[in-house]
């Protein structure tokens, strides 16, 4: 089976001789109450890559939003961006749930931010969350949200899962990604990085290929969050096999990251360009994603046609993912790798092409197809 469905965009995957060895996987402690020498080490390493003054460790990002949330419910308005990824909306829930109110502004729009900022009825600083992409990899824009919350002494809490590993600084039109794989702080250009009121929030399970999640950011306001955040004095800290697939990965970066970007982009122009080329000539009603993330979101005219190329590709041996639309529908999600071949890629487009003839048509209901769904699977 080749998979396109996996979201290991750098091909990480730290086999275990990789990480060498370990006493136990965990203390037995939590970390509120003594943070492992590894998970010290990792934290400050990840913050040092985003450009912060100092990070945390979690088990994965509901727990960091978790903790964060309940600290910036107290202290902040909240304020989110309506199309935020679903793993921080639950944690947003569980604060409305609490009876904290939560503004919500339309994706990735300065202006509307800047409106509910104006009309909001507390005196409490702003604290704006948000994805660190509008869809398609196109990035939010994170500086005008910075410039509109420092005036009145808040922050942007920015999820950037989908962009850890993948951009940097000194971003151009040649390398749209820029350099290092530091992700959205970076990436955005903003003067002194490790100064700006800035949270960091990503998982690790993505581009660097390790099950955990930090949260990175001014170095008083994650010491107080790391003492005090729920998860971290009531829930298992991650493993040291996950720290240590962490600091692989970090070592990886250092020496191979840039490599594999490379390789990346060239494998998801390669898939992109192919895509583009089936909507023209055998696909009409295929309408694609950005061109600039690994995630290739495929729309066609009705479920059916996206069900039954689903299936069709599963039949040939070829692994994608569906992708239940917050609009009603599904998407067909194709992901590019930097571990994939050039030949598994053009395997792909020419399944696609040579199933297209054969899909439903759109207003033509298919048959019961069995499929494996995913809602919101990235």
């Amino acid at each position: 089976m080749i998979d396109f469905a996996s979201a290991l965009y750098l091909g990480m995957r730290h086999p275990a001789g990789a990480l060498g060895g370990w006493d136990a996987l965990t203390s037995g402690l939590p970390a509120a109450l003594a943070a492992a020498p590894l998970a010290r080490r990792v934290a400050a390493d990840a913050a040092a890559l985003q450009g912060a003054e100092a990070g945390m460790v979690g088990a994965s990002t509901l727990h960091l939003a978790i903790d964060a949330f309940e600290l910036l419910g107290r202290t902040h308005a909240l304020i989110a961006d309506d199309a935020l990824y679903p793993v921080m909306r639950w944690a947003l829930e569980r604060m409305i749930g609490r009876g904290v109110p939560v503004t919500w502004f339309r994706q990735g729009d300065a202006a509307d931010l800047a409106r509910k900022l104006a009309w909001r009825g507390s005196a409490r600083p702003p604290a704006v969350i948000t994805d660190a992409t509008v869809g398609g990899g196109v990035p939010a824009p994170i500086g005008r949200y910075v410039d509109a919350v420092r005036r009145e002494g808040g922050l942007v809490l920015v999820d950037h899962s989908q962009v850890l590993g993948l951009t940097g600084e000194r971003a151009s039109p040649r390398s749209p990604w820029g350099q290092g794989g530091g992700g959205a702080l970076r990436h955005a250009s903003l003067p002194q990085p490790s100064r700006q009121p800035v949270l960091l929030l990503a998982s690790w399970a993505k581009a660097f290929g390790a099950p955990l999640a930090t949260l990175c950011g001014p170095a008083a306001l994650i010491g107080h969050i790391a003492r005090d955040g729920p998860t971290q004095s009531h829930c298992s800290p991650p493993s040291a096999v996950a720290l240590l697939a962490a600091l692989d990965a970090l070592a990886i970066n250092r020496r191979a990251g840039a490599r594999l970007r490379l390789r990346l982009l060239h494998r998801l122009q390669r898939l992109h360009d192919g895509l583009a080329g089936l909507a023209r000539a055998a696909l009409p009603d295929l309408h694609l994603s950005g061109r600039w993330h690994p995630l290739q979101r495929m729309t066609l005219a009705s479920d059916e046609r996206a069900l039954a190329l689903h299936a069709g590709l599963r039949a040939r041996g070829m692994r994608t993912a569906l992708l239940r639309q917050r609009g009603g529908g599904y998407a067909l999600i194709v992901i590019a790798r930097a571990d994939h071949r050039v030949a598994e890629i053009d395997a792909l487009l020419a399944a696609i092409a040579s199933l297209a003839p054969h899909l439903p048509a759109a207003k033509r209901v298919a048959r019961r197809l069995t499929v494996s769904k995913e809602i919101e699977h990235v």
